[in-house]
C-alpha cells in the first residue's frame, strides 16, 4: 500500500512541476480530452465532458487520472401511461406540479441533473508478466454520491501469449431523493399535502468479482473472455419513477387512470455475465466482433452484439463504421401499469429500462492514429429503441395508446489526444 501511495504521490507531483526521481523525464503525460453531446428526440439533452491523463512510471508502472462532468436537460418518463385527456403530477419537492397533454407521454420537463466523477488509477507493474490495477472513483450528484475502489490482478503465461485476469469491485451509493425516499405503493397526493414519504437518505452496496483470459490466436489475432458476477443490496428503487392505476372495472371509463403510487423493487439484485471479443489486424484495417451475455435475479436477460471495422486510409487517418444491436427481456416485476380491482404485487416498476425492448446502434468514427496510442476522432452515433407499444394486457382506453414510444437518439462525439 505505501509503493502504490508513493507512486501517486509522486504523479501529483509531476502534475505541479515537481521533479520526482520515480518518473522517467522522457515520459510525458499522455492527456485524452473529449466531449459528447446527445440529443433524445422529444425527451433529454446532455453534455459531458472528459479528461483523463495517463504516464508511464520509470519502474514500469502507470499511472491515469481522469474527471468527467455532465449536465442533462429536458423531459424525463416518470413511469405513467399517457391518457386521453391532460395528467397533472405533484413534483418529487411535494409543492409544485407539472403537466401533460392529453396522448403525451408523461415525462418531467423540470427536470436537470449535474455529474461530477474522478477516478484515479495505479497499474502497478510487479514483474514482467504480472501487473495490478488498483482504482479508485467518486461521483456526485445533487441527490447521489457513489463510492468505489477496486483492483484487477493479470497474470501471463505461455511466452505472454496468454494473459489471465481476477478483479474486484466494491461500491458505495448514497442517494438524497428530493422531498425525502417515497414509500413503496403509496399514492402520490396533491401539491401541498403531506406526501408519503420516508427517510431522507438510503444507501446501497455491491460487490462484484470477475476472471478473464486474453489469447493471442496468432500474429494478427487475440480473443478475449470474461465472465462477472455482481451483487447488489440496499434501497434500488427510482424514487422519481411511478405507475398509473388503470381502472378495469367500470365499462364508461374502462382504460382511465384513477390515480399513481410509486414503484416498490426488491433489496438485492444478482447479476452475471459472459463476454466474447475477438479482433483481428488486416493490412487494411482492423476488425472487432464482440458479444455479451447478461442476466440477473430479476429474470431480465439481454444480448448484446457489436460489430465495427476500421479501414486504414492515407497519411494515418482512418475510418471506422460499426453496429451494436441489443434485445431485452422484461424484469419479472415489470408493469407498464396497475389495475384498479387488483391488489398491489410485492414489487412492481413502469421504467422502460426494466422492460422488454430491442435497440440499434449505427455508428460512424473519423479520425486519425497518433504517436504513443494517441488519436483524434469525431463520431456520430444513431440510436433506436423500441418496446410493445400495444401490450395484450392493456384494457380500455389503454388500447388507444401508444405505451411504449419509440426513443431516438443522436450521439456526437469528438476525442483529441494530447502530449503535456
Amino acid at each position: 500500500m505505501r509503493s502504490i501511495l508513493r507512486r501517486l504521490s509522486s504523479a501529483s507531483s509531476a502534475l505541479l512541476g515537481v521533479s520526482t526521481p520515480l518518473i522517467a523525464d522522457s515520459e510525458p503525460w499522455i492527456v485524452d480530452l473529449g466531449v459528447m453531446n446527445y440529443i433524445e428526440q422529444d425527451r433529454n439533452t446532455g453534455l459531458e465532458m472528459i479528461a483523463r491523463g495517463t504516464r508511464d512510471l520509470a519502474d514500469g508502472s502507470v499511472v491515469s487520472l481522469s474527471s468527467e462532468i455532465d449536465v442533462i436537460t429536458g423531459a424525463t418518463p416518470n413511469g405513467a401511461t399517457s391518457s386521453n385527456v391532460p395528467q397533472t403530477f405533484t413534483m418529487s419537492s411535494g409543492v409544485g406540479t407539472y403537466s401533460v397533454g392529453a396522448n403525451e407521454l408523461p415525462a418531467d420537463g423540470t427536470h436537470m441533473d449535474t455529474r461530477l466523477a474522478v477516478k484515479a488509477a495505479l497499474d502497478d507493474r510487479l514483474s514482467s508478466r504480472s501487473s495490478v490495477d488498483y482504482h479508485a472513483l467518486i461521483s456526485m450528484e445533487f441527490d447521489y454520491l457513489a463510492l468505489g475502489v477496486g483492483a484487477m490482478l493479470s497474470q501471463d503465461f505461455n511466452q505472454q501469449n496468454t494473459t489471465l485476469l481476477a478483479g474486484f469491485n466494491y461500491e458505495y451509493n448514497a442517494v438524497h431523493p428530493v422531498g425525502n425516499a417515497p414509500i413503496p405503493f403509496a399514492r402520490m397526493q396533491p401539491a401541498g399535502q403531506q406526501q408519503p414519504r420516508g427517510f431522507a437518505s438510503e444507501d446501497k452496496r455491491g460487490q462484484e468479482f470477475s476472471l478473464g483470459l486474453n489469447q493471442v490466436i496468432d500474429r494478427a489475432s487475440i480473443f478475449q473472455i470474461k465472465l462477472t458476477y455482481s451483487h447488489f443490496s440496499g434501497y434500488l428503487n427510482d424514487p422519481y419513477k411511478i405507475l398509473s392505476i388503470i381502472d378495469d372495472v367500470n365499462p364508461a371509463t374502462l382504460g382511465a387512470t384513477t390515480g399513481y403510487v410509486f414503484e416498490g423493487r426488491p433489496d438485492t439484485r444478482r447479476m452475471e455475465s459472459v463476454y466474447l471479443a475477438y479482433n483481428r489486424h488486416y493490412d487494411s484495417g482492423i476488425f472487432n466482433i464482440n458479444y455479451r451475455f447478461y442476466q440477473d435475479s430479476w429474470e431480465l436477460q439481454s444480448h448484446t452484439t457489436e460489430i465495427a471495422f476500421r479501414f486504414n486510409l492515407a497519411n494515418r487517418y482512418f475510418l471506422r463504421p460499426g453496429l451494436r444491436l441489443y434485445r431485452q427481456d422484461a424484469a419479472s416485476f415489470y408493469r407498464h401499469s396497475l389495475r384498479s380491482s387488483e391488489a398491489f404485487p410485492q414489487f412492481a416498476s413502469a421504467d422502460a429500462r426494466l422492460a422488454e425492448f430491442d435497440a440499434q446502434t449505427l455508428s460512424l468514427e473519423y479520425g486519425r492514429q497518433l504517436a504513443f496510442d494517441r488519436k483524434h476522432s469525431f463520431t456520430l452515433e444513431y440510436y433506436t429503441q423500441q418496446g410493445d407499444s400495444s401490450p395484450a394486457d392493456a384494457v380500455g382506453l389503454q388500447r388507444q395508446q401508444d405505451l411504449y414510444p419509440r426513443l431516438r437518439t443522436l450521439v456526437l462525439r469528438y476525442v483529441l489526444s494530447l502530449e503535456w
